[in-house]
């Protein structure tokens, strides 16, 4: 590890790896935010936020990828929706399941673990990306985009109100299962 790996400027990490390693152009996705730790990036059905995790001297610099609603706001994970906080920014776990049309009970049982998301902890992605975390994660979210297509945005898509509360649906039901941390507010089975 040099002095220079752990200066990198996260926002040029960041954008390398867009540049290097994700298809968000393919798709349509245009850069809307940029901050001294984030870049978004918006399309007809989405936004998708890059964060800067920070630097590990284990994994080397990380980053963290959410989807968002075309309304989330850029500078803060929960909003007022409805007269109730909600979460704004989600990950992938829950949602995948949620597209395989998997019950929330049986999500529950796999612990939230999905198939196309274990494989990147296999050892040989491990070895493979080692120090290079946000390629890693990059390639992962590619895949799981050729997987999907659009089915994984029209999820987030504000002209598909249906899908959309079947995934709430989805998501209150699970945590009902699983139960819910009291320190964690709002619960993350309230989204928006």
């Amino acid at each position: 590890m040099t002095v220079d790996e752990r200066n990198v400027d996260p926002i040029q990490e960041m954008l390398k790896v867009v540049e290097n390693f994700s298809k968000l152009k393919t798709w349509g996705f245009v850069e809307s935010f940029r901050s001294k730790s984030k870049v978004i990036y918006d399309s007809e059905w989405c936004r998708v936020n890059l964060v800067w995790g920070g630097w590990d001297p284990v994994g080397g610099n990380s980053i963290s990828i959410y989807y968002g609603r075309l309304y989330a706001p850029n500078d803060t994970a929960t909003m007022v929706w409805d007269g109730e906080d909600c979460n704004v920014w989600h990950d992938l776990n829950l949602v995948l399941y949620f597209l395989d049309g998997t019950l929330p009970a049986s999500a529950v049982s796999m612990k939230a673990s999905h198939h196309l998301i274990d494989r990147y902890f296999e050892e040989e992605f491990l070895k493979t990306y080692h120090r290079r975390q946000p390629e890693w994660l990059m390639r992962m979210h590619m895949d799981i985009w050729d997987h999907y297509g659009v089915r994984l945005f029209e999820l987030f898509d504000l002209r598909q109100a249906d899908v959309w509360r079947q995934y709430r649906v989805f998501l209150k039901e699970y945590y009902d299962i699983k139960g819910r941390r009291q320190s964690i507010t709002p619960s993350l089975d309230k989204v928006c």
